[in-house]
């Protein structure tokens, strides 16, 4: 009998669940409906990072004509990297034009098969760079000295292409100099005139004072040797392309983070409007070390020149103004005094 009942009871046991697995199922049932609810509750997984990975091309003239300012200008990149705050660092890799139009049209071309997402360049040789990069949408930041015509690529020049020589041209018909406007400056304004020519036309840039103080400790510090305006080329240009990547990081649309990035405050200033006149100084005039004897005409106009150009025409200075007067250049060394070379005709 007692084992009937056992059986009984067991066979009851397999129809009725007893409130032990009752109580499991209720609790297995409950857990699904919390992390349901909990799954629905939760905020939308953080998107992807904009533009994590940025890689900047640089076409240098390392190989020539002075592979010295072609390091300064890499070192100037390298530095800008260095201090920039963001994370990750940007790739940089760098081609040598050795100031070759074709070698720098190659360059440009093996960057875009690279992927870069920005060019820096514009030192030494231009050629089709611009022209290349614009066609593949890839930016470009130009701090050569001559504005050339390229839409939509920065460029902190001054001086449109092709005003040296139309000033050079005058200086050698009026004032009877020989006068280059190409043959000596290149990168930086650093000139030295041979003795085919008198003078030298260079296009210059502007320099901020304050950042160029602030960045030259830090440069001497890294490469042991003085900050150079080679250095602050390469510098000022990587400093446009970082304040595109923080843009780009923080959200910005890639238009509206180009844009932003052109005010930006480099230590070459900032970067001056495309349709901005060109300032006086946009060039200096830079002599050799002797001067050739004049015909009184051409001693005329020279003196003329001399004293619309060297006068640093500050307040209460009486300055020359002649139709020299508004051509953007000035004589080097001498751009911020009033006192006049004296140069001696020839009768």
């Amino acid at each position: 009998m007692h084992y009937n009942e056992a059986h009984t009871e067991g066979s009851s046991l397999q129809r009725t669940p007893s409130r032990r697995a009752m109580l499991a199922t209720l609790v297995s049932v409950c857990a699904g409906f919390l992390m349901a609810s909990t799954a629905m509750a939760a905020p939308p997984k953080p998107a992807k990072p904009v533009a994590t990975e940025i890689r900047i091309g640089a076409i240098v003239p390392e190989s020539w004509p002075n592979a010295a300012q072609g390091q300064d200008i890499r070192n100037g990149m390298t530095l800008a990297l260095k201090v920039w705050p963001g994370y990750p660092v940007p790739t940089l890799e760098v081609k040598d034009s050795a100031c070759n139009p074709h070698r720098a049209a190659l360059a440009a071309q093996s960057l875009i098969e690279a992927k870069a997402d920005i060019v820096l360049g514009g030192w030494c040789v231009v050629g089709s760079v611009p022209v290349l990069l614009k066609n593949a949408s890839v930016l470009f930041v130009s701090s050569n000295a001559e504005r050339y015509a390229a839409d939509g690529s920065v460029q902190f020049a001054r001086l449109n292409a092709n005003v040296a020589d139309g000033i050079a041209a005058r200086l050698r018909t009026e004032a009877g100099l020989r006068v280059t406007a190409n043959s000596v400056c290149w990168i930086d304004f650093e000139p030295r005139v041979s003795d085919k020519y008198d003078a030298a036309l260079c296009p210059v840039l502007s320099v901020d004072k304050a950042r160029w103080y602030d960045v030259a400790p830090a440069y001497t510090a890294a490469f042991n040797k003085p900050f150079t305006i080679s250095a602050a080329r390469g510098y000022a240009a990587m400093e446009i392309a970082l304040a595109y990547v923080t843009r780009l990081r923080a959200g910005a649309k890639p238009a509206a983070a180009w844009a932003d990035a052109q005010n930006v405050n480099t230590v070459l200033g900032r970067l001056p409007a495309r349709d901005a006149v060109a300032p006086a100084e946009a060039m200096q005039l830079v002599f050799g070390a002797k001067l050739p004897k004049l015909a009184p005409r051409e001693a005329g106009a020279f003196d003329q020149m001399v004293k619309a150009k060297t006068c640093g025409c500050k307040p209460g200075a009486t300055c020359a103004q002649n139709t020299w007067s508004t051509l953007p250049f000035v004589v080097e060394g001498i751009a911020g005094s009033c006192a006049q070379p004296v140069l001696t005709s020839s009768r």
